[in-house]
């Protein structure tokens, strides 16, 4: 009887408070002091000027629209290759798909920032790729890819890949094969099949995926400030700008609220249209 009373004293919500203290601290903890801290005026006064001035400077409008914009180019382009390889690996058989999980896996191994160094060596004047276009004859002068928004949502989507890819896979590797059977039994072909069954299945994963990759491109520090250079500004950087350099930590405050807020928008959005999906087939 001790023992079973021992046992369940450690279960339940018990097993939780780790987590629970692990959020409330290093989470729920830092935003609420960067909120109040977004509040603050010169004299410690609560007031909505720094607000006021995030939403109505026309270069602070510029710089989070461009923001959410990186986030969106970088999501589609992850989407529209890590789609067709999540479902590749579905149906691979069982080397191939080892082989390719391996390839998805492999690049979390390596850090971002080297990862990041690698791709700015890669999309230089000098790089590889240029080599290539010239020695094959497609171009007579090396292209501008390196501190292009170009070379940003290149990066950022090889950085990104894993986490779409996982997601979709983790989703499509669940789905009930005999829906698939009685598609092609019906006379649907491969593309009506993957349009009306297979994409209506798996939007949970792709919603998931989606909202990982946004969320995390547009907070990539590295990879936006190294492969755009001084040329292009998103929030991160002017945040880093507005607090280190010039010292208006409560205006920094407010802009890392407005980009949590609008960010947190489009990931809710996303994942209630993922639960309103449900999963139907749609026919």
């Amino acid at each position: 009887m001790q023992k079973t009373s021992a046992s369940g004293a450690l279960s339940g919500p018990w097993l939780a408070t780790p987590l629970l203290v692990y959020f409330l601290i290093f989470v729920l903890a830092p935003q609420i002091v960067l909120v109040v801290m977004s509040f603050r005026g010169l004299e410690g006064a609560l007031t909505l000027t720094h607000f006021a001035r995030v939403l109505t400077d026309p270069m602070t409008y510029d710089v989070l629209i461009g923001t959410l914009r990186l986030g969106l180019l970088t999501t589609l382009l992850t989407l529209v290759i890590g789609y067709p390889y999540a479902l590749g690996m579905v149906y691979a058989g069982p080397r191939l798909k080892s082989l390719l999980l391996l390839l998805v896996v492999l690049p979390l191994l390596v850090s971002g920032v080297v990862r990041t160094f690698g791709w700015m060596v890669a999309l230089g004047n000098q790089g590889p790729i240029n080599e290539l276009l010239l020695w094959l004859g497609i171009i007579e002068q090396p292209l501008k890819l390196l501190f292009t928004e170009k070379a940003v949502v290149i990066g950022l989507t090889q950085i990104e890949m894993p986490m779409m890819v996982l997601a979709l896979y983790t989703v499509l590797g669940r789905m009930d094969a005999s829906l698939l059977l009685a598609s092609r039994s019906l006379g649907a072909g491969h593309w009506k099949t993957l349009v009306q069954v297979i994409l209506p299945l798996s939007i949970p994963g792709l919603i998931a995926g989606c909202s990982l990759v946004f969320a995390s491109a547009v907070g990539s520090f590295v990879a936006q400030t190294v492969l755009g250079g001084g040329g292009l500004l998103y929030m991160p950087m002017y945040i880093y700008q507005q607090s280190i350099l010039s010292q208006e930590w409560a205006f920094a405050a407010a802009l890392a609220v407005v980009l949590m807020v609008a960010v947190s928008s489009i990931v809710f959005a996303g994942n209630a249209l993922a639960r309103k999906s449900k999963g139907y087939i749609y026919g």
